[in-house]
């Protein structure tokens, strides 16, 4: 129901996001290394064109770390809404059957993805309780 404030056990967490928002992914990074936050990253940080002749590769090894998960966190920031590949990846995470949750980057005013908000999926603000909260949540609506 979103109210736990530590994980019930080790999340693996695919980190959805855009290329511009790396220096506060990073921060994200750094948030993880509290002793609450029970997370292993996996992520992507391709700068391919969906459709260019690279994506298929791309694609799979995508592919493969989204179905090593159990979560596909998307890190929204101003431009987020409008990347092809964070749509492609929420979409690969939702035809795997993984959670999906977002997280608010500090001083974000984009727009939240439209699957996001297709899935009622939680949304957290940069709170690292909020955070736990949506990843178990989550982690718990998966299918």
């Amino acid at each position: 129901r979103g109210e736990l404030t530590t994980h019930a056990r080790r999340r693996r967490v695919f980190l959805s996001f855009h290329a511009d928002d790396r220096p506060q992914v990073n921060g994200l990074r750094l948030m993880a290394s509290n002793p609450k936050l029970q997370l292993d990253f996996m992520e992507s940080s391709f700068r391919v064109p969906v459709n260019s002749p690279q994506s298929g590769y791309v694609k799979r090894v995508l592919r493969g770390r989204i179905k090593l998960a159990s979560v596909v966190l998307c890190l929204i920031g101003n431009g987020t809404a409008w990347r092809e590949w964070v749509d492609w990846e929420l979409q690969t995470g939702l035809d795997l059957r993984k959670g999906l949750c977002g997280v608010r980057l500090k001083g974000s005013r984009g727009r939240t993805p439209p699957l996001l908000a297709d899935v009622d999926a939680p949304i957290a603000s940069w709170d690292h309780e909020h955070m736990v909260a949506v990843i178990e949540c989550a982690a718990a609506r998966r299918s």
